[in-house]
């Protein structure tokens, strides 16, 4: 089959550190004149993509300005938190902004192509950076040379946090309730950091080992409490215990569902049914609903998530569909992907009763 997102680009992220920490990781980055604790930089947008205009940082109000690009694998994976961040706060004068700026593959018609296929998938504020002057007024200026990366503006105006978007749900909870305490606070965060590190390597090597240290993480980080769902369920796979395995599957499935998260329920559905797996149980169901509702997310636009259902009804028993499916799979595909679901439509057409 070809390329599954399993999450592979946030464990790059995660072992290098790429865009984590508050406390600078390169030369650049320790002589930056912009740190947690600086004057947050004025916004230079030239266009609202989505969400009404935001001139300027109102007193008592809390930004998050995360910046982004089409290319990037993390943080289109990321979208979903940031949404679900943004819903979480809104009512607490919480404001998320990604700031897209161009570069030589990234362009304002793609970010409005992506912000329209993503719909609530990107329920948050959405801003066009041509001149790449908001860019180079925060990434530039703090030393940070990755993306995703996100900065938090106070109430008073302050940067109070800097760092990749996948951990701020630890810093927006003692933000908004005014317990944040930058050296404290980013302390912790880069500990958390550092121990997903750890999970990230047992993974590979020792799935048990692995689903010990994630209990043990949720434990000490229950603001993270979500950021291993789908390593854990994986772990589980891997390990055999498919009941515990299928359980949180479900559960995984479930807050995909309500967050819309097309990828996730891909990436679980996959799981399930990939050949090259031969799980000694197999739960159809579970990766049909995931899989079919993954496909009414997209609106039958993504080749991957459509090969992925064909793939369930395949192993169903019901070739028509797995054809009808894959049919559509190969149609909504180019270049490498659109010959590798070909072979795969070619391989369930060689399987219908004649």
């Amino acid at each position: 089959m070809f390329a599954r997102i399993v999450l592979a680009t946030a464990a790059v992220v995660l072992t290098t550190g790429a865009a984590f920490s508050q406390k600078p990781a390169d030369a650049a980055a320790k002589k930056a004149a912009l740190v947690a604790g600086s004057p947050a930089p004025a916004l230079v947008i030239d266009k609202w993509v989505k969400g009404s205009p935001v001139p300027g940082f109102e007193k008592g109000k809390v930004y998050v300005v995360e910046f982004w690009a089409t290319w990037c694998g993390p943080c289109i994976a990321g979208m979903p938190h940031l949404s679900a961040l943004q819903r979480k706060y809104k009512d607490k004068g919480v404001t998320f902004i990604g700031v897209s700026a161009k570069d030589k593959n990234n362009s304002l018609a793609a970010v409005e192509a992506m912000v329209k296929n993503k719909g609530d998938g990107m329920d948050y504020t959405v801003a066009w950076d041509p001149e790449r002057t908001t860019f180079d007024a925060y990434m530039k200026a703090a030393g940070q040379n990755g993306i995703p990366c996100s900065f938090v503006v106070d109430g008073t105006g302050k940067i109070v946090y800097i760092g990749h978007p996948m951990f701020l749900d630890m810093p927006m909870e003692q933000i908004v309730a005014g317990t944040w305490d930058i050296q404290k606070g980013g302390a912790a965060v880069a500990e958390a950091q550092a121990k997903t590190s750890e999970i990230y390597k047992a993974l590979s090597t020792d799935p048990k080992a692995a689903i010990a240290l994630i209990g043990e993480f949720e434990s000490k980080y229950p603001a993270f409490g979500d950021l291993f769902g789908s390593l854990k369920f994986d772990a589980l796979m891997s390990t055999g215990d498919f009941p515990a395995a299928y359980a949180a599957g479900k559960k995984l499935v479930d807050d995909a569902i309500a967050h819309k998260d097309a990828s996730a329920l891909n990436q679980i559905a996959w799981k399930i049914v990939d050949p090259d797996a031969k799980w000694e149980k197999v739960d159809l169901d579970l990766a049909m609903r995931a899989a079919e509702q993954g496909v009414a997310i997209t609106n039958e636009k993504d080749g991957a998530v459509l090969d992925t259902l064909a793939r369930v009804w395949f192993l169903k028993g019901d070739i028509k569909k797995a054809i009808e499916c894959e049919t559509k799979a190969v149609a909504e595909s180019t270049g490498e992907m659109k010959a590798s679901l070909e072979k795969t439509l070619a391989e369930y057409k060689a399987k219908s009763p004649q």
